[in-house]
């Protein structure tokens, strides 16, 4: 008996369009079962609410990426082989999206939020992506692949079987055609009003959490959203007019005084010559957190004796801040005192396009050797260009550090020991009198590599296991820094500044306090004395501090302020991913850009309203100031160097 054979590409479209669907709701599923506890504040009518108004961004993405291979499909071209063609690519579309949403799925513990600029920096390090998905997801990636060869020889064979041009006139082939691209407008704008097509910031009119938020988004569609601008959709009210004045009140210090009104940050000591001295070595920690260092959690890990002894005799302030979850930030927050909000592109990105303040530039000028270093490769995260950028005469990378030990596994962002003992070397061969130098760790990035025998005190079998054998290693790499630099004998005029990047692991605790606050410890034993300081700081802070250690007062630009200046109360602004948060001595708020999502008192007088007041104030005046170009007066610099001469 012969086989029907039919035209059955209206039928496979919407087969398409369902298991994409499915496949989005059973990742929303997935992540709200794999994370109970962030999830738990959520009742029953807010889940049923993400769930349902999360089908606007699962098809705001599939009308989007699968709506042109549809339309395609569906041209009335009666060639099996046009069929076989889009069928396959829309399958390899579907096991994409799976693979993506795997990876989201697999990314959303550690920042509790979907994928979203992160796209952008790893669009950079394509080598690590491929290296960690051969060596470490291999099974999945199998699996897919796998399956995405077997669906496309059933598909092929199927059509070759059953597959016969539909016989339409050319009206009914055209209303076909229209309504996919109707369907695809409505799919892709996800409402039938006016204004714009969906964006991250969205969410905010279906959900009032964060938890809700991260719930009804997916990842596919808040990485599309971000990379594809570099930054997430604007929503804050308040005026600059208001913002700026207030920010100014925040910042400036009781000597400081504005240059120009057209810079309204920008700012300079009273009547203070520039005398620089002083050494300065900045070493950005990778992923570390309060919580496994015991001498300011006192958990009993064991892993840092090193930095607990830098605590007690150094200036360590115990409740530092990072201004964001990835390494870019804190590099751009600690270096040149940018905040990173919603709706700016990133450090690198586009950011840098603006006029920024470069503090390696004016130690430069001032007669300094100032250099950087980063334990990964020169290309990772654009780091070495965007030191240079901000003036590091040198900057160097794992492909210039020769390997010193005898290492058990080859670690994929290098080795903090190598870069250390490198950047002694550089700074024992330097021709000027002082230095300003930065370094950048590595180690204690996942995926975690056994470094040396003696440091692997637990098995690899858990994340907090791997982490705290690399913890050891870069504990103790400092210490041999340190050591270095007494022998070479730069130690007793060097300020040195161990600050994290940002935290990683701890607690199972989603507030801000938690998953912002990083080890912070200005060390100069011959120059400081040892001091405890609670009050709040963050890493854009260090600018102010370090000028005024050294007694450089060139004229900056920095979102922060003196971090040994108690006269105001202190408060951090926190980027999360498409929200904001403040944490201040009294309590801490999320915000959306149009409300506030979430708040917690610390103590019984906590203003919920003054806290969204600051926090709205510095998130206008970052954003107005960096994309108006209103940030600093590199003229300024121009002046100070013909001057000098």
């Amino acid at each position: 008996m012969a086989t029907d054979k039919k035209d059955f590409r209206v039928k496979l479209s919407l087969i398409f369009i369902l298991a994409a669907a499915l496949l989005f709701t059973a990742a929303r599923t997935t992540l709200f079962f794999l994370n109970g506890e962030f999830f738990s504040s959520m009742q029953g009518k807010e889940i049923f609410s993400a769930f349902l108004n999360g089908l606007r961004f699962d098809f705001s993405v599939i009308a989007l990426f699968m709506g042109p291979l549809i339309f395609l499909l569906n041209l009335p071209v009666k060639s099996v082989r046009w069929v076989k063609c889009w069928a396959g690519v829309l399958l390899a579309e579907l096991v994409v999206t799976a693979g993506f949403l795997i990876g989201d799925l697999i990314y959303f513990p550690k920042v509790n939020r979907h994928i979203a600029e992160e796209v952008v920096q790893l669009s950079n390090d394509w080598g690590f992506i491929l290296s960690y998905m051969v060596t470490q997801t291999w099974l999945p990636l199998f699996l897919l692949l796998g399956g995405l060869g077997a669906a496309v020889w059933a598909l092929a064979r199927y059509a070759d079987k059953h597959f016969a041009p539909r016989q339409w006139g050319w009206g009914k082939n055209a209303a076909l055609l229209l309504g996919i691209i109707v369907l695809c407008v409505f799919g892709i704008r996800g409402h039938l009003g006016g204004g714009k097509s969906l964006g991250v910031a969205d969410v905010y009119n279906y959900v009032s959490s964060p938890a809700g938020s991260a719930l009804a988004l997916n990842g596919v569609f808040t990485a599309y959203q971000v990379g594809r601008k570099g930054a997430v959709d604007v929503v804050n009210p308040y005026p600059a007019e208001k913002a700026i004045p207030n920010v100014q009140k925040m910042l400036l210090s009781s000597d400081e005084t504005l240059l120009n009104e057209h810079y309204p940050l920008m700012r300079v000591r009273k009547d203070v010559p520039s005398t620089p001295k002083h050494n300065v070595l900045i070493v950005l920690l990778e992923g570390w957190h309060p919580y496994y260092v015991d001498g300011l959690s006192h958990n009993g890990f064991g892993a840092t004796p090193v930095f607990d002894k830098l605590i007690e005799e150094g200036v360590t302030f115990t409740n530092a801040y990072a201004v964001g979850q990835r390494s870019i930030f804190g590099f751009a927050a600690v270096f040149a005192g940018l905040p990173w909000v919603p709706g700016l592109p990133m450090f690198g990105y586009g950011l840098e396009l603006a006029s920024l303040s470069p503090m390696p530039k004016h130690f430069l000028e001032a007669g300094y050797y100032t250099f950087f270093a980063q334990t990964s490769h020169r290309g990772s995260y654009r780091l070495c260009a965007l030191a240079s950028y901000l003036g590091a005469k040198e900057t160097y990378g794992w492909e210039d550090m020769p390997q010193l030990l005898p290492y058990q596994k080859k670690a994929p962002f290098g080795y903090d020991y190598d870069a250390m003992m490198f950047a002694s070397d550089k700074i024992k061969n330097r021709k000027e009198k002082n230095f300003m130098g930065m370094l950048f760790t590595g180690i204690t990035h996942e995926p975690f590599t056994s470094t040396l025998p003696q440091f692997d005190k637990y098995p690899y079998d858990t994340w907090e296991h791997g982490f705290l054998n690399t913890l050891s290693f870069a504990d103790w790499s400092i210490g041999q820094l340190l050591e270095r630099a007494k022998k070479d004998g730069w130690f007793d005029d060097t300020i040195f500044v161990f600050v994290a990047d940002h935290t990683s692991g701890g607690p199972e605790d989603n507030s801000l306090k938690n998953r912002f606050r990083i080890p912070m410890v200005i060390y100069a034993p011959k120059l400081l004395k040892p001091q405890k300081i609670d009050h709040i700081v963050t890493q854009n802070d260090l600018i102010p501090t370090i000028y005024r250690l050294t007694e450089l007062n060139h004229p900056y630009t920095a979102f922060g302020r003196d971090m040994f200046d108690s006269a105001k109360d202190r408060v951090a602004l926190v980027s999360d991913g498409v929200t904001i948060g403040l944490v201040t001595p009294e309590g801490e708020i999320r915000h959306g850009g149009g409300k506030v999502l979430y708040s917690q008192a610390y103590t019984p007088d906590f203003d919920v309203k003054k806290a969204e007041e600051k926090l709205l104030s510095l998130d206008k005046t970052a954003h107005t100031l960096l994309t108006e170009n209103l940030w600093y007066d590199a003229s300024y610099d121009v002046k100070e160097t013909t001057n000098g001469k």
